[in-house]
């Protein structure tokens, strides 16, 4: 019955953040994002949610679809912090968590995975296009932890 429960209790999760991530990317499509404004609406929504949304970012993307900024808010305790994902050791443009849903235009989860050398927990990631005017402007994600 334990293990029904986890399961129940992880779809719940994956429900809450699907929800939480459309009605962002809503508003990005609807107040579509700079890199003047992006880092704060990512920490905003990313302080919005339950704490099992470990963290968020909206990989800012040029008329190539190549990322260009992707602030990464993410809970470490009690804190909240924020990095870059342009390291170019990162090589964030080949990522699948970017990359799928850029050349599907779909929303996408990844499997889950161990953040090695990032949070070193357990994760997936919902990742989320954001389309304006027919055009992919940037992909919106947040990490579940597991």
């Amino acid at each position: 019955c334990k293990k029904d429960d986890s399961k129940t209790v992880a779809l719940t999760n994956e429900q809450q953040v699907e929800a939480s991530l459309n009605n962002f990317v809503a508003d990005l499509v609807a107040t579509p994002p700079t890199s003047a404004d992006i880092s704060n609406r990512i920490r905003q929504y990313v302080l919005a949610n339950s704490t099992f949304f470990y963290g968020s970012t909206v990989t800012l993307l040029d008329s190539d679809q190549i990322a260009v900024d992707s602030p990464y808010w993410y809970r470490s305790g009690d804190s909240l912090l924020v990095t870059s994902l342009m390291d170019t050791a990162y090589h964030i443009n080949d990522q699948l968590w970017l990359r799928q849903p850029i050349d599907s235009g779909f929303a996408i989860w990844t499997a889950p995975y161990f953040d090695a050398g990032g949070g070193n927990i357990w994760m997936k990631t919902r990742s989320v296009p954001v389309i304006v005017n027919g055009q992919i402007i940037a992909v919106a994600t947040t990490d579940l932890a597991l």
